[in-house]
């Protein structure tokens, strides 16, 4: 052995070697028996061995507390390869809907969502809240031990001493008949934990129960029960619809059946081949909104008012239609009117003259009021039982009654609730200031949550008992349309949780396991018994066909409503907002939902006070801005962003933010781990629980800092020469009538450049590509989310986003359509933005180390251990769609205090080091696969049996993938028969892969004006 000057040994033989104490020494550092990717103390056997029993529990979805055997198996299944992907249908309660998916899960570990093809209210589409599932299933920072608190500590239990405790507490409270026993949920229409609400309720009489969400639909139900005597439910048929007006509502991001309704409002965008141009038809798009939502942005024409005088909006165009019945006749907007008037003019007119294939809809934050009134304008246009139709609510026939939390937290600060169950939620950090909730729970002697965090309610219960996530349970729900589904677990609990459903069963005694009563439930609520095929059809396809609920004769009550009287002029409005990436705060610490950029401000890991330009500009406000926003007393201190498209002297702000014990990612103030973004419930009270009149806003010294994404990565073009200089070219977009006059309009001042060399045949191979509808995307980000989870896209945080160094493979650019920031006519286009995998890829001709390479198949590939991170490829892309890793950015993978979170790891996908550039490959995995299982299969591939991440997320269909050398394929005809296809940086003859099908919008013929330039 010799050793140099800097203390580096060296071995002249192997046999030196072995028989060196050095050696020992290295092998325990690179072979370590408990290897640090695994827990402390466990070794690699022991770790294969735990892994091979989750795999035999988990592929059993369904015998989670049932005793099993687990033994070699002496001839495998043949539905079951190692190594190969199984995937399981189920539907689960998040984020008020009900989400329908389609689980992809390796050797019995779910890694990631697909929409369910088959359900009627998915159709294979999905959102990021539901793509975004799967990280939260392995949050480290979730509760993970059953806890008792007392007054000055807090102590881990197991499940038996909370049993022990439940025995005793219960029977007491049952021999005084429930007197003071309290439960507070979520709403849910769930009929098994309905059914064990019901037992609940007949073996304590006198107890009592509550439900509260943030973010609920009280208002629509209300407003029915004003309009139709009854509460009803409303269902929308966008694909028999013409004329869509909608106010203060986002049917295709804020819907519990938005995806059906995104996908129905895509297919009404559809415009015919040349060839038919002139006879090609689509909807038309109404928006009335405060603030920018996914459907404005879709929109044909759109007003923006404050949220306080969008009922005065609806009475107006009610006027003008019942003058148009009145006069028999349609009258078109005036040529010299304001805009405003223009517009509803031309929306009256186009609902009165499309009766019956028109549809009238209103958002849950307008009251109950302003909802009646939609309801008696859709029965005026005859709309009611062709576009609009009517069911009675799925869960009205077994849902437990339910005060509000209101009730709850008077009776609790009278000293009558001795005993609160919640059952998940958090209303201590979201209910309203006014109710003081947390001020309340104090009073209570014994408080018992269960919740999947220890969150700002957790931390003031006596009991904390970990919920399981949806993956890991048994359940049932409706579908919006009252299609009966089925929750399965694909995994077994991870950290020794139960869900509301089995709590309740513990609290009764029952000894019944949750799958049996799930299948109880789903008898009584389809009224027969399933038999066993029957049973493992609805496991199989996730619902049960043909059990939506039947719509029902409505009849309009003659109830004079008169909704509130608009806000005075130059009255501030504040707007409650959903969050778009976290919701109502529940998703807080999921890191992709917290890094996705927002729709219209491309925010990440913030909120802020939205504000119009001219606000910002009669305020004194500029971006960046601190101000004091004050109502009724109260105040709070938040940045300002000036937003095109607000409407004037109306300031939105987004819920869900400034978590105080969200967790490591959210905000924790125990761990000293400051929240993101503000807080802003404390402004908001049981009477402005959606918006309130009359904040006082004052500026404050000092600037803040965004993290945005919209400004990165600056296309470099030729003519562009800073940010907010025309990029038309980059979108290109014109209306109906333009497209039918000239249906190649978006193919002009394009030529066929001719290269200088030889251009490589694609011939006889593969040749994949990829085509993005601009008609249909409506930015919602399911693709970005989709693509984070399938490819290990890491998050780089807050501080590294300022510095633009975001890794998202997708990037969904926003332009601005007018003539500037105040324009009233100011329209939005979303434009997806990935790698093009060029032909004569610049990347390629730059790298020094042939570390980007082009396949046979046009592919664009990457070689990441040949990289050395010069980014001259970075610099050479036009689209600026690479990616550099400046950091370890999967460090939190080797945390071994954080080790859960390795299960969200897809084992088809590298895991990418610091120092090495990484951008889009269409999933060449995915490709891989399929083309691996038709060569064994001896066929062909068939067209659309690929499916990159991002073409199956999408609600919309707005995105093709396939082989451009397939006859007839979609994505050929894409790219060579529709006249709207059109390549990007075509003029630099890198011949993309990739091409965009020009937007298309349809308006009033009368209000009909060519799109102006893109900023």
């Amino acid at each position: 052995m010799m050793a140099n000057s800097t203390g580096k040994r060296y071995w002249r033989s192997v046999g030196e070697l072995e028989n060196s104490p050095e050696f020992e020494e290295f092998l325990q550092r690179e072979f370590p028996v408990a290897a640090a990717e695994f827990p402390d103390g466990i070794s690699r056997r022991r770790w294969l061995q735990l892994m091979a029993a989750s795999l035999a529990l988990g592929g059993l979805t369904g015998c989670r507390y049932r005793e099993e055997k687990i033994v070699a198996l002496a001839k495998r299944p043949e539905d079951w390869v190692p190594g190969k992907p199984q995937r399981y249908a189920t539907s689960i309660e998040l984020a008020g809907a009900v989400r329908h998916l389609l689980m992809t899960c390796y050797d019995g570990r779910p890694i990631k969502v697909e929409g369910n093809p088959d359900h009627p209210s998915s159709l294979g589409g999905t959102d990021l809240f539901a793509q975004a599932c799967v990280l939260d299933l392995y949050d480290p920072d979730r509760s993970d031990a059953v806890r008792q608190r007392d007054q000055t500590q807090t102590f881990t239990k197991s499940w038996d001493d909370f049993t022990a405790f439940a025995t005793r507490h219960f029977q007491a409270l049952k021999d005084q008949g429930g007197e003071g026993l309290c439960v507070l949920l979520e709403p849910t229409e769930s009929a098994a934990v309905h059914g064990r609400l019901s037992a609940l309720k007949a073996g304590f009489p006198k107890a009592e129960f509550f439900q509260y969400a943030p973010l609920a639909r009280d208002n629509e139900r209300q407003g029915s029960q004003l309009a139709f005597g009854k509460v009803v439910r409303t269902h929308l048929a966008l694909d028999k619809t013409r004329i869509i007006v909608c106010f203060d509502t986002d049917l295709l991001g804020d819907h519990p059946a938005s995806i059906r309704l995104a996908r129905q409002f895509a297919d009404g965008r559809d415009v015919a081949t040349a060839a038919d141009a002139k006879s090609s038809r689509m909807n038309r798009l109404y928006v009335t909104e405060s603030q920018y939502s996914m459907t404005g942005a879709m929109a044909d024409h759109r007003l923006a008012v404050r949220s306080a005088d969008i009922a005065a909006v609806i009475a107006d165009l009610e006027q003008r239609i019942r003058a148009m019945r009145d006069a028999g006749q349609v009258q078109g907007p005036a040529a010299d009117g304001s805009r405003r008037e223009r517009i509803l003019q031309a929306m009256a007119a186009d609902l009165y003259e499309h009766r019956g294939q028109g549809v009238v809809v209103v958002g849950p934050r307008q009251p109950a009021e302003v909802h009646a009134q939609v309801y008696r304008l859709n029965g005026l246009l005859e709309n009611a039982g062709q576009t609009v139709v009517y069911s009675d609510e799925p869960a009205a026939s077994y849902a437990v009654p339910c005060g509000d939390l209101a009730d709850l937290t008077r009776r609790m600060q009278a000293g009558q609730v001795g005993t609160l169950l919640m059952l998940g939620g958090n209303p201590v950090y979201d209910a309203p200031a006014d109710l003081q909730f947390a001020q309340a729970l104090a009073q209570v002697a014994t408080a018992i949550h269960l919740s999947t965090h220890e969150n700002e309610t957790s931390q003031l219960c006596q009991w904390l008992l970990p919920q399981t996530h949806p993956l890991e349970s048994w359940g049932d729900c409706r579908a919006f349309d009252g299609t009966i589904c089925v929750t399965q677990p694909l995994i077994e609990p991870l950290l020794g949780g139960k869900s509301a459903l089995e709590l309740l069963a513990l609290l009764l005694g029952e000894r019944t396991d949750a799958q049996t009563l799930v299948r109880q439930a789903v008898d009584r609520t389809a009224g027969r018994s399933l038999t066993d095929p029957q049973w493992q059809r609805l496991l199989h396809d996730g619902f049960l066909a043909d059990s939506a609920v039947v719509p029902v004769a409505t009849e309009l009550k003659e109830v004079a409503v008169t909704p509130s009287a608009p806000a005075a002029d130059g009255q501030l409005e504040l707007v409650f907002c959903r969050s778009e990436t976290v919701y109502d705060g529940r998703f807080a610490n999921n890191g992709w939902l917290q890094e996705t950029p927002h729709l219209i401000s491309k925010l990440t890991w913030d909120n802020a006070a939205i504000v119009s330009p001219a606000t910002a500009k009669k305020l004194g406000l500029a971006i960046g801005s601190l101000v004091r926003l004050e109502l009724d007393g109260r105040s709070l201190e938040m940045p300002v962003f000036v937003l095109p498209g607000q409407a004037d002297d109306s300031i939105g702000v987004a819920l869900g933010y400034g978590r105080t014990a969200a967790g490591i990612v959210g905000g924790s103030a125990r761990e000293g781990i400051a929240s993101v973004g503000v807080d802003v419930t404390p402004l908001r009270t049981t009477t402005g629980m959606h918006f309130a009149v009359g904040v006082q806003v004052t500026p404050l010294a000092g600037r803040y800092e965004f993290a945005l994404t919209q400004d990165h990565h600056a296309i470099d073009r030729v003519g562009l020469q800073a940010i907010g200089q025309r990029v038309g070219e980059l979108i290109r977009e014109g209306t109906h009538g333009q497209y039918q006059a000239d249906p190649h309009f978006a193919q002009h001042g394009s030529h066929k450049l001719q290269s200088l060399w030889q251009e490589i045949s694609y011939e006889g191979q593969h040749a994949w590509g990829m085509s993005i509808d601009l008609n249909k995307c409506i930015g919602c980000s399911a693709c970005l989310v989709a693509c984070q989870a399938e490819n290990n896209v890491p998050v780089v945080g807050k501080d590294q986003v300022r510095r633009g160094r975001e890794m998202h493979w997708i990037r969904i650019d926003r332009y601005f359509s007018g003539s500037g920031a105040e324009d009233e006519d100011l329209q939005v286009v979303h434009q997806p933005l990935m790698c093009h995998h060029c032909e004569h890829a610049p990347c390629e001709q730059v790298c020094p180390v042939a570390a980007t390479v082009h396949s046979r198949e046009g592919l664009n590939d990457m070689a990441y251990n040949r990289c050395i991170g010069t980014r001259y490829c970075a610099n050479n892309c036009p689209y600026k769609v690479r990616r550099f890793n400046f950091f370890n950015n999967t460090k939190y993978l080797e945390d071994p205090d954080r080790q859960l979170i390795q299960l969200v790891v897809n084992p088809e996908v590298t895991v990418r080091s610091r120092g090495v550039m990484e951008k889009c490959t269409y999933c060449v995995q995915r490709i891989q696969n399929v083309k691996i299982d038709a060569r064994s299969q001896g066929r062909p591939i068939r067209d659309g049996e690929i499916q990159t991440a991002c073409q199956q997320a999408c609600p919309t269909r707005a995105i093709e993938f396939g082989d451009l050398n397939q006859p007839g394929s979609r994505v050929a005809k894409s790219h060579h028969q529709d006249p709207r296809a059109y390549a990007m940086l075509a003029e630099l003859n890198i011949k993309p892969r990739t091409v965009y099908l020009a937007r298309i919008r349809n308006p009033h013929p009368s209000l009909a004006a060519q799109p102006k330039s893109e900023t």
